[in-house]
């Protein structure tokens, strides 16, 4: 919510709030209605005449019950990490879906770009984010000290921890559903602060190395992840390669560049429900 609500309906000249504090006339007033995660169904189908509703589910999932797939089928418009996470979202509505793919924005606010002098010598490795996002913690950790180089774990919202990382990590084990859903921003984050990275396959992540040209070592399975991170440690030059290709990222994936992205989207939306 924080990225996908509050930070992008501020740039928006929006409001972000609970739906208990939605009325009819703030809904019918707005450009669009943007649920974020978990809709409330009944408020759903009231708004329906009033403003044209989205539905960006952040991290599709499986659910035996049937509930997301409701979710889903409540919606003409659905704002999306990937191409792919279209086939998790069940069956379509009778109005069949008209879908957005729209990147997360970068959190680098301050323009900090890795200096030279610590992408000349790199000394830490580092990962931020939640700990159980990062498989194999243990047995990278291991790998990156034989190096000779220091492994650094950093909480979420510590994100003045982008400037004390020489190297930049995201790794999952391989999962269909992961893979092809989540977001883009951990790599978006890396590029934004001119920070070398190794990730894993994400298709996210994929969109992201093509949009900028080679944005990152991208790696699918642990040892070759692993392999990754030594050939960034041991290679100035493939240093210097993504840093200079991920400069683009800050302007591309602002917060200012993805807010015009959802511009496009409402209105292409608002469009399509005059027909």
């Amino acid at each position: 919510m924080e990225v996908r609500g509050v930070q992008i309906a501020g740039e928006m000249d929006g409001i972000c709030t609970r739906c208990r504090y939605l009325t009819e006339p703030t809904v019918a007033s707005a450009p669009a209605l943007i649920w974020v995660i978990e809709p409330e169904l009944d408020l759903v189908r009231r708004f329906d005449p009033l403003t044209v509703q989205f539905f960006d589910p952040i991290n599709p999932r499986i659910d035996p019950t049937g509930e997301f797939s409701r979710m889903n089928q409540s919606f003409r418009y659905l704002l999306l990490n990937t191409e792919s996470s279209i086939n998790w979202l069940g069956p379509e509505p009778e109005t069949g879906w008209m879908s957005f793919v729209i990147p997360h924005h970068h959190c680098n606010k301050t323009g900090y770009r890795l200096p030279e002098t610590r992408l000349e010598k790199p000394k830490v490795v580092g990962y931020l984010g939640q700990p159980e996002h990062l498989h194999d913690g243990e047995e990278i950790k291991a790998a990156v000290e034989k190096m000779g180089l220091e492994f650094r774990s950093f909480d979420t919202w510590d994100l003045h921890a982008y400037q004390k990382i020489d190297i930049g990590i995201a790794w999952t084990r391989r999962d269909e559903l992961r893979d092809q859903t989540r977001s883009n921003i951990k790599l978006a984050n890396f590029a934004a602060h001119g920070i070398p990275s190794v990730v894993c396959d994400y298709e996210s992540y994929r969109a992201v190395d093509k949009e900028l040209g080679g944005a990152a070592l991208i790696r699918a399975n642990l040892s070759d992840f692993i392999e990754g991170i030594s050939e960034l440690a041991t290679s100035p030059d493939k240093r210097q390669s993504i840093h200079a290709k991920a400069r683009n990222a800050e302007e591309t994936y602002s917060l200012k560049s993805i807010a015009e992205q959802y511009r496009v989207a409402i209105d292409q939306a608002r469009t399509d429900a005059k027909r």
